[in-house]
């Protein structure tokens, strides 16, 4: 599975007053790295919705275990993969590692690939996420 790294430092603007990253601010991250994943995989957001007409990547599940804070003025680094595309939905599986190796969280994010519908109420619907997408996530 190819894998995205994203390093990141623990800005103040990120923190409690305590110092520590503020937990709502880690699914900033996780989404940005989704981003990021598709496009080192050649599949930036304006290349999918150009070439598969998808609108996007509605979020329908996410959570995360935290295991050691991410502290104001700390680097850290962000891990993200697809580990497991399920016809309409993926899951995106996220982890952030401190610089001495231990890990502060593990998260992840069940996406849908949903495509643009003018039929539908909401003007899209989920779509199955082609074999030639998932084939390039994997080494």
């Amino acid at each position: 599975m190819k894998t995205a790294t994203i390093d990141h430092r623990v800005d103040w603007i990120y923190c409690d007053p305590a110092g520590i990253m503020f937990y709502p601010e880690y699914y900033i991250w996780f989404d940005q790295a989704t981003e990021r994943l598709f496009a080192s995989n050649g599949l930036s957001y304006e290349e999918v919705r150009k070439k598969y007409n998808v609108v996007g990547f509605p979020l329908v599940e996410s959570g995360s275990k935290y295991k050691t804070p991410c502290r104001h003025g700390e680097s850290v680094k962000l891990h993200s993969h697809v580990e497991e595309w399920a016809g309409k939905t993926f899951v995106v599986r996220h982890r952030i590692v401190h610089t001495d190796g231990a890990e502060a969280l593990e998260g992840f994010e069940r996406r849908v690939w949903a495509v643009a519908d003018p039929g539908s109420p909401k003007g899209m619907r989920a779509g199955i996420v082609p074999k030639e997408v998932c084939d390039l996530f994997d080494d």
